[in-house]
């Protein structure tokens, strides 16, 4: 039975010792980065299901503008001749990647004449996963152009490399972070031709 002690009309509260604190605290931040960086649960747990044979048009309002599920990374490379690649790599099940794709539609129509928004659904297609090294999702990047066979990314300081791992936004990336790399990469590009 504990006591309570009475100092002047005041209940003492014991003291919780050090360790304790300090466990509870790495158990706060702990639970704080794991809510909040987005999904990590990339093993498809036995769930089969066969890759989209065809291009979706996920957001179309009628005016042509959308984001394209790639299937094939030939899509890429065709969409690299327009102009800068944003890239989701994600799942449908994803709450956070359903958040970065309205991301995305907010920016199609910005810049539906100098870039392609594209989503690869690495529970679908697990081989992109492995190419582009994806631990946890959503895994966004921008990938400028090709060079010796190699994609290469707009990082966020404007500078190009062909390590996406430097280069990737990983969670839900911000509209104008997006944005203002995007307009790196379209830049870019400009002074290359």
């Amino acid at each position: 039975m504990k006591r309570l002690h009475r100092i002047q009309g005041k209940e003492r509260i014991p003291f919780l010792p050090f360790p304790l604190i300090k466990s509870l605290s790495i158990l706060a931040i702990f639970c704080f980065l794991l809510f909040s960086s987005g999904c990590t649960d990339l093993d498809d747990s036995g769930n089969e299901s066969e890759p989209a044979e065809t291009t979706k048009n996920i957001s179309d309002s009628g005016s042509g503008m959308k984001l394209i599920e790639v299937t094939n990374l030939s899509q890429v490379d065709e969409a690299l001749k327009k102009g800068p690649v944003v890239l989701k790599l994600g799942s449908k099940g994803c709450i956070p990647c359903g958040e970065q794709e309205e991301i995305f539609s907010e920016l199609l129509p910005m810049y539906q004449d100098s870039a392609s928004f594209m989503l690869i659904d690495v529970k679908q297609n697990p081989e992109f996963a492995e190419e582009f090294g994806v631990r946890s999702i959503p895994d966004t990047c921008i990938i400028t152009d090709i060079e010796g066979g190699k994609y290469m990314y707009m990082r966020q300081d404007g500078s190009k490399s062909q390590d996406r791992t430097s280069a990737r936004f990983l969670g839900v990336a911000d509209k104008e972070t997006i944005s203002e790399t995007l307009e790196k990469a379209i830049e870019s590009r400009k002074t290359e031709v």
